[in-house]
Order: C-alpha cells, then sequence, then structure tokens
C-alpha cells in the first residue's frame, strides 16, 4: 500500500530580521500547519532558528521548516518605500511562482502570493498598498489628499488580482468590515495569538506601555498623559524601530520626569508588566495589538483610546476603559490605578484575556484550513 503524499504549505514571510507581532503571528501559522501534518517552507530572508527560538522561546517550530531564503528588502529613499516595495515583490513574485506546494500563508504582505496555490492572507490592517485599493480608508499614511496621484499610479501597478485563489484572514472586526467593502473573499475574525507568557503579581501603583517607537504606535500621547500625572510612575518598554531613529529621537526628548524608559525586550523582564496596574495602549491601529493581549493576561487594566484595534478588545473581553482625548485619558488612569472594583481585579481580567491566546488562534486557523481545502 503506497503512504499518502506528504502535504506541503509554505509560509510567505520575505522579512525576518525583525521580531515583533507579525512574526509571531507567522510562527503560530507554522506551528498550526505543523500540527495539521503539513510540511512547512518558509520564504524568508533571515533564517536563524536559534535566533527565533530566544526571542519567542516555541521550541523547534522553525527547526522544522524548510527555508527558501531571498534577498533582503532595502529601500533607498523613505519617500518612496512603496514603490520601491512594489518592486521588489515583483522580483519575490518571480521565485514564488517555482515554489510547488498545496497551500501558502502570507503573513507579511499581500503583494506576496503564489497565483497557482491557494494563498491565505494574515490581514493586520489596510495599509501597505492594500489600503491603496480601499479607498473608503481615512486613517491611515496613505489617506493624505496630496499623495492621491501618487497611488493612482501605484494602483494601475498593482495588477495582482485580489479575488482569485486568495483568502483574507482579518485580525479585528474593523479590518473585516474594511474587506466586505471592497469585496474580498476573506474567512471570520481569529484574534491574533497572544502568547499568554505573563502571569498577575502583586500589582505596584505603575503605568505600563510595550511597543516599538514607532509613529504608528501614538507614544507621543504617552508622553502627554504621563505629563498630567506627574506623581506617578509611567514604564515604556521597547526599542527604537530602525526606519524610526528621528521619531524615537525626538518623542523621547518629550520625555517627563515621571516617564522611565527600559530599552529591553519584555520577555527579559517581564516583571514590568506583571507588576503593573495598568496597560496604557495609546495606538489607534484598526488591528489587534498582541503585546496589550499579554498585558490583559498578566492581569493589568487596560485603557486605550475609544477607536482601533484596543477599543475592540475591551469591548470583546468586557474589562478596561476607553477614552477620546487626553484630558479623559488622564482620569481613567489615575481611576484605575486606585480602582478596587471587582472588574478592575487582576485575576478577572487575566481570565477575560483568555480570548487572545494563541491556542484559540491555532484553533480557529486550523478550522479555516480545513473548510478550504
Amino acid at each position: 500500500m503506497e503512504e499518502p503524499a506528504v502535504k506541503q504549505a509554505v509560509v510567505i514571510h520575505p522579512r525576518l530580521s525583525i521580531y515583533g507581532g507579525g512574526e509571531m503571528v507567522a510562527l503560530h501559522v507554522i506551528k498550526t500547519l505543523q500540527n495539521l501534518d503539513y510540511k512547512v517552507s518558509i520564504v524568508t530572508d533571515n533564517y536563524e532558528p536559534s535566533e527565533v527560538e530566544r526571542y519567542f522561546r516555541m521550541g523547534k517550530i522553525m527547526e522544522e521548516c524548510d527555508p527558501v531564503q531571498v534577498p533582503a528588502f532595502k529601500p533607498v529613499l523613505s519617500r518612496f518605500l512603496a514603490l520601491q516595495q512594489l518592486a521588489y515583490a515583483r522580483r519575490l513574485m518571480r521565485l514564488l511562482r517555482s515554489i510547488k506546494a498545496d497551500l501558502a500563508f502570507s503573513t507579511q504582505s499581500i503583494l506576496y502570493y503564489i497565483p497557482e496555490i491557494m494563498t491565505f492572507h494574515i490581514v493586520y490592517d489596510m495599509a501597505d498598498l492594500f489600503e491603496v485599493a480601499s479607498s473608503g480608508y481615512a486613517l491611515g499614511p496613505l489617506a493624505r489628499v496630496w499623495k492621491k496621484p501618487y497611488y493612482m499610479i501605484l494602483r494601475r501597478l498593482l495588477h495582482t488580482g485580489l479575488k482569485s485563489n486568495r483568502l483574507f484572514v482579518p485580525l479585528s472586526h474593523a479590518l473585516e468590515q474594511q474587506l466586505a467593502s471592497i469585496e474580498c473573499p476573506h474567512s471570520a475574525v481569529v484574534f491574533p495569538p497572544c502568547d499568554m507568557i505573563f502571569r498577575p503579581r502583586r500589582k505596584k501603583k505603575q503605568v505600563c506601555l510595550v511597543s516599538r517607537i514607532a509613529p504608528q504606535k501614538n507614544i507621543g500621547d504617552f508622553m502627554r498623559i504621563a505629563r498630567k500625572l506627574p506623581k506617578r510612575r509611567f514604564l515604556l518598554v521597547g526599542i527604537h524601530a530602525e526606519k524610526y531613529q528621528n521619531y524615537a529621537r525626538e518623542v523621547l526628548s518629550t520625555r517627563p520626569q515621571n516617564v522611565e524608559y527600559v530599552r529591553a525586550r519584555i520577555r527579559d523582564r517581564p516583571e514590568l508588566v506583571e507588576e503593573s496596574k495598568v496597560y496604557l495602549y495609546t495606538s489607534t491601529e484598526p488591528g489587534i495589538g498582541i503585546a496589550l493581549g499579554q498585558a490583559m493576561g498578566a492581569g493589568c487594566v487596560p485603557v486605550t483610546p475609544a477607536w482601533g484595534g484596543g477599543s475592540e478588545m475591551l469591548s470583546a473581553a468586557k474589562v478596561g476603559y476607553v477614552y477620546r482625548n487626553i484630558d479623559e485619558a488622564k482620569s481613567l488612569v489615575e481611576k484605575s490605578l486606585d480602582s478596587e472594583e471587582h472588574r478592575d481585579n487582576p485575576e478577572v481580567v487575566a481570565s477575560r484575556s483568555m480570548l487572545f491566546s494563541s491556542e484559540n488562534f491555532e484553533k480557529k486557523l486550523a478550522g479555516i484550513i480545513q473548510n478550504s481545502s
């Protein structure tokens, strides 16, 4: 009797030289595929299993992948980043067309796919040229009026069909609605995998944020809120994003005395989150924040803007507080620091955070794969 053929899958994640939420999603996609008995290849610029394990501690997931290494994306001019990314994607597509597999996952950009293979796209937000295709999106960097002629040119260059042999997997309800508005084939929402690596400890009356120092993270508001509460302790934990060095320098120069900046990987300093009473998430990005989910797992009371992925998480989990301006944020942070309400109990917050666990992500993703095969 012949043995059944080994199922083959490819995960397209060209830039693995940085480690963040997108890379965590890619790893859990790989894990899900491996659990479904797929032999997984990964298209990447940086195949270093030991380095990935040091950052994410997920065992032999990367070691069991076959690497397909590609040149790194090295833009020359930041002003025309999208155009350069499109040119890079076209070069990469020539390589991708030669890959044979049963299915593909594109976990970094909608530009990368394999036309002849069913490709699942993880959708973090509507940027990265996808925002160009969705003219109704009003909040991102591609919404600036003066850039419209530039994006009209890009639209014409973007010949990739968005509806043939592709399924988009949104990581929030807002993203699902935007996908529906442009009639793209999509699955139901799958919240991204928040590895619950933190546990509630005895809480200190301090406010924490774990984030890359990048414009979309809205770190400036974190500083403004902290300045209004000079007697409270605030912790900003993270690293500079290389391409945003000027932004990092500028925003850190506004740091008030009650804000401590800790440049570290939070997995090396878990106590900074675990001991914090409040997690102040200032980003208005539409995608779900993995760091926010992890902080909730540590029992931190979440405080977020009233729009974006943060507010969606709080609504789904029925915890935390949302604000509409800096003064309201200041009041809610102070209230949360002193709160003894049942809803703000660390164990209550932690239990409700399991909605965003990696186990939930893998279970729902496995269902989408099996139903699409």
